[in-house]
């Protein structure tokens, strides 16, 4: 693991990583590579901007923490979400990516207030008929995190700190953490781009930031230690909510295997985690350059946060799909020789 990470900083990958590898509550390999953006050391437990993380670990958590049934229809708790198919999308189509949604569309450059977002995304066309495909939808979380708003009246941030935060001890994992104390020196820069100048604790994804830095897509930060509690909340007897969801199959037969919230490690499939993680495991990735894995037999724990969107945008997307898979395949390894033991 240490040759692979440090050959990633060497090839210009990310500035900085940090790993955490569990069984269970055992960490097993805790450490941070690099530096925040070139010259300043990394230290664990910095605070990473989660990017898509916070579909599964935010959004899709609150849906099953409040449980809200995964057969209501959005249009019961936003009457103005209608027409051209939408009547009869589902939340649990929302958080499995089956509504119907495009990936996503550039909000920012046609808004510039959340009410505008709103606004916007309530008038966004389905491309397919809902629970037909899987198509992985930014827009689909969008909605879901105002769908919990609106059920609620709380917003997203209130809700995620007083329903799974605080009771788990998450102290770093806040939405807009510049406004929540998190120390601006423990956040890990993310790259310039023209909404956040390059500054750390402003949300990377563009859509959020539009949306106030608080979205069902995007916006959460946390740390690796925050991100182990949530998993091990979810290996737990008695969790905060009942994840079976989380790890069964919610998609159309033929589809992409998705959960309510993650990806889904089946024979046959290929996922971010690559072809060697175990069968079984649930796992999801952040465009920033974050990731985390989850096996619940063996208790397998598999985080990985990086900046890999300080040093591009997109020119390195191939490259760190690669560097997950190899990854995976290190954090798996005694486990896998395990198996290979079993079946010999």
């Amino acid at each position: 693991m240490e040759s692979l990470v440090r050959a990633a900083l060497h090839g210009g990958l990310f500035y900085g990583a940090e790993v955490l590898v569990a069984r269970g509550a055992d960490v097993q390999l805790h450490k941070a590579y690099g530096t925040f953006e070139g010259t300043r050391p990394l230290m664990k437990n910095a605070v990473f901007d989660l990017a898509s993380l916070s579909k599964p670990v935010a959004t899709a958590s609150l849906l099953l923490a409040l449980d809200l049934a995964l057969e209501s229809r959005v249009s019961a708790y936003i009457p103005a979400f209608s027409g051209g198919g939408k009547d009869a999308v589902t939340l649990g189509q929302l958080a499995a990516h089956t509504a119907g949604f495009a990936p996503t569309t550039r909000f920012i450059e046609t808004c510039e207030t959340p009410e505008e977002v709103f606004d916007a995304l309530l008038k966004q066309p389905l491309h397919n008929r809902p629970g037909r495909r899987v198509v992985y939808s930014c827009l689909g979380y969008m909605l879901l995190g105002k769908v919990l708003e609106t059920a609620t009246g709380k917003d997203l941030n209130r809700l995620f700190r007083d329903v799974i935060a605080a009771p788990l001890g998450m102290h770093d994992s806040v939405f807009l953490p510049l406004s929540h104390g998190i120390a601006p020196a423990r956040l890990v820069p993310t790259g310039k781009r023209p909404h956040n100048r390059g500054k750390a604790g402003i949300v990377h994804d563009s859509n959020a930031f539009v949306s106030g830095g608080i979205s069902g897509n995007a916006g959460l930060f946390s740390s690796a230690r925050d991100l182990h509690l949530f998993a091990l909340m979810l290996l737990e007897e008695n969790p905060l909510f009942l994840p079976h969801p989380m790890f069964e199959s919610y998609a159309p037969a033929g589809q992409t295997p998705r959960t309510i919230g993650w990806e889904l490690k089946l024979p046959g499939v290929l996922p971010s985690c690559g072809p060697d993680f175990p069968d079984g495991a649930i796992g999801h990735t952040g465009f920033t350059g974050t990731s985390i894995w989850i096996e619940r037999k063996s208790g397998l724990i598999a985080i990985l946060l990086s900046n890999r969107s300080a040093v591009s945008h997109d020119g390195t997307l191939e490259a760190m799909g690669e560097f997950r898979h190899q990854f995976h395949r290190l954090a798996a390894g005694d486990l896998l020789g395990g198996q290979a033991t079993e079946q010999a």
